[in-house]
């Protein structure tokens, strides 16, 4: 039964762990005024529906660097490995201007390239007009490789706890502290895999 990218999604029931929520989330509030993206890794178990269990920030200034976003994808790709049942699961993405809502053309040439290794890869746009999560508004949008909404509802993983962790990350100033690929590129001993900045 083959399923080509652009149907995909409308069977997957995305989840995200605490982790990769509060830090995709931390990565649009360090660079709120710029556009920013970044891969989500995780499993797709039995039943098609994807756990994103991690974030990786990828960029914030500009989003077409291909050569810098094959060494990215590279990157994670080898991390997957040493952790043993990771993979990459899903793209996300936080636009320069608040309302907008389109994934763009990079955008979806990043998520079309996410969706051929795995086609129930999730893609995930954060909606920025209004930066303030509950557990009723996750703020996130779930699209096709194409950049249409389907509609997915988007679980979160103890959504109290997580949204929680949320707000005292972002009053303790967690956000200055990440690190996403761009940051990496200028400064290779800073640490985009970001392995301290929950704990």
């Amino acid at each position: 039964n083959t399923i080509t990218p652009g149907e995909s999604a409308c069977f997957t029931m995305p989840t995200l762990a605490a982790d990769a929520y509060v830090t995709l989330f931390l990565h649009a509030c360090k660079h709120s005024s710029k556009a920013v993206n970044g891969l989500l890794l995780g499993s797709v178990d039995a039943n098609n529906n994807v756990m994103a269990l991690k974030a990786l920030p990828l960029f914030h200034s500009s989003f077409a660097l291909s050569p810098m976003l094959e060494v990215a994808l590279m990157l994670a790709d080898e991390f997957c490995k040493q952790e043993k049942g990771l993979q990459i699961v899903g793209y996300y993405q936080a636009n320069e201007l608040s309302g907008d809502l389109d994934l763009g053309p990079f955008g979806r040439k990043i998520a079309e390239k996410i969706r051929m290794q795995c086609p129930r890869a999730v893609v995930l746009l954060l909606d920025g007009s209004k930066m303030q999560a509950s557990t009723d508004d996750l703020r996130l949008l779930a699209l096709s490789a194409e950049g249409k909404q389907t509609g997915q509802e988007i679980t979160l993983v103890n959504s109290v706890q997580t949204i929680e962790l949320l707000e005292k990350r972002i009053s303790c100033g967690a956000h200055q502290q990440l690190v996403d690929f761009d940051t990496h590129l200028d400064d290779s001993t800073k640490d985009w895999l970001n392995s301290s900045l929950l704990s």
